[in-house]
């Protein structure tokens, strides 16, 4: 992996040196570079702030790594070009279901916890986990269909 020397980085590319495997890396530090924010935490933070962190930190790693071993790992194929456009995809895809879960989520807060003010509780969490889980699950799913389709030359089927 290259930290500063992007004509090294260039030459790589146009060399066909740029592999999978450190398309890979690049993703996952990026991801996590991105992830970091969430640690950053002020004095109002309950223990549910601090528990996502690591979660999503894990999730970052883990659900990463799935998805690239369900596009064939190092022997895949397009991983970036896939992992970016099926992200964006499935997000849109899942976007009512988030939209629900934050309604749901909310009237639950009012229902138990009341008017006080707003703080990231279980509910939040739980919404969060289950919303990253379907997010890495489907990501997957449609990863390793593109990858058989694209092994086996077989055509994908019009199915969801």
């Amino acid at each position: 992996m290259y930290f500063w020397n992007i004509d090294a980085l260039k030459r790589d590319f146009l060399q066909g040196r740029f592999s999978q495997t450190q398309a890979f890396y690049y993703l996952v530090v990026m991801l996590v570079l991105f992830t970091l924010p969430i640690a950053i935490v002020g004095e109002n933070t309950s223990v549910w702030d601090k528990a996502l962190f690591w979660v999503e930190l894990a999730f970052v790693v883990l659900g990463t790594t799935f998805i690239y071993k369900s596009n064939g790992g190092r022997d895949g194929r397009e991983f970036l070009e896939r992992y970016v456009s099926l992200s964006w995809v499935v997000f849109i895809r899942l976007l009512p279901l988030i939209i629900l879960f934050g309604i749901i989520v909310s009237i639950s807060r009012d229902i138990f916890i009341g008017d006080a003010d707003y703080s990231f509780t279980v509910y939040d969490f739980a919404a969060v986990i289950l919303i990253d889980f379907i997010y890495y699950w489907r990501l997957s799913h449609h990863m390793a269909d593109l990858s058989q389709a694209s092994v086996s030359g077989v055509q994908l089927s019009g199915e969801n």
